[in-house]
């Protein structure tokens, strides 16, 4: 049932609350009563209204089990998170630049989880940063060409989740990207691992065989694409099964979405490939906790 007909169901519930003899009385006594304090202290008819209605809805909460029951169904507004960009430390020399982003996550109720992922961002950022100094100065006064980018992107944000990928973007002749990736669990305030998913090991064979079975269907409908994979060469590095802490995060459709760096599982030219992962492959071994859908 949608949220909105929960709304109109409960609103017709109450609408249709016969209201005993008794209730006028309580009423009228409350009114009776918040009127000797509020006119002294010149609340008006605004505090009248609000004791009305409190002892209005209370007794209709006592007087109908159905209408108590229909508001604990009523869905709660969480608390906002959002993801805002705290730093950006920036260095250019010649052909060499730097624009190194630290986000910082703001509205999670679990404070102390709050700071440990802020700390880690800042502490990334500053490492960023340094080497990159170091080797500006290293190089000075060659012609070396050299970039390096970091940002952080919300994937998912919903009553459930919510999902922030951080990229590392570095180009020097050519180019690499890599990913990592973290997924906070509303409900539990907790970062979320892959392997905390499931209820045992047999998740790693399970995706990994469906990413196979993917890689081969596009590298059959489109000749452009090419993975590591089925390769008879023996010197190639076949790609066989994920890591049992693959980055991955969960969007906004409460799917699993696996990660690859650049260069991880396909030649530079793929990019840095992602697989969703249907929730029916993997629902038997699921651990419900309501994240994936």
């Amino acid at each position: 049932m949608s949220d909105i007909k929960k709304i109109e169901d409960l609103k017709n519930e109450y609408n249709n609350i016969e209201i005993p003899s008794e209730l006028d009385d309580i009423i009228t006594n409350t009114i009776r009563t918040e009127k000797k304090g509020l006119n002294k202290m010149y609340l008006g008819r605004t505090g009248i209204a609000a004791a009305v209605l409190i002892a209005t809805f209370t007794s209709a909460v006592n007087i109908s089990p159905t209408f108590a029951e229909s508001m604990s169904n009523i869905p709660v507004v969480s608390s906002i998170v959002k993801l805002v960009n705290f730093k950006t430390y920036t260095a250019k020399d010649g052909n060499m630049e730097a624009n190194i982003n630290v986000a910082q996550v703001e509205g999670l109720q679990n404070k102390e989880l709050e700071n440990q992922l802020n700390n880690e961002f800042i502490k990334e950022g500053q490492k960023e940063y340094g080497e990159f100094l170091k080797e500006m100065k290293a190089m000075e006064g060659e012609d070396n060409h050299k970039s390096v980018e970091t940002s952080y992107q919300v994937k998912a944000d919903n009553d459930s989740v919510y999902s922030i990928v951080y990229t590392k973007f570095e180009a020097s002749g050519s180019s690499d990207t890599q990913y990592k990736a973290y997924t906070i669990d509303k409900k539990n305030q907790a970062v979320v691992s892959l392997k905390s998913l499931f209820k045992d090991n047999s998740y790693v064979d399970i995706i990994s065989d469906y990413i196979k079975d993917e890689m081969r269907n596009e590298m059959k409908t489109d000749d452009s694409k090419s993975y590591f994979i089925d390769s008879t060469d023996p010197t190639d590095a076949n790609f066989d099964k994920i890591k049992a802490d693959q980055t991955f995060y969960i969007n906004n459709d409460g799917k699993i979405v696996i990660m690859f760096n650049k260069y991880e599982v396909a030649p530079g030219y793929m990019g840095a490939p992602e697989f969703v992962i249907p929730s029916d492959i993997v629902k038997n071994i699921l651990i419900d906790r309501g994240l994936v859908k």
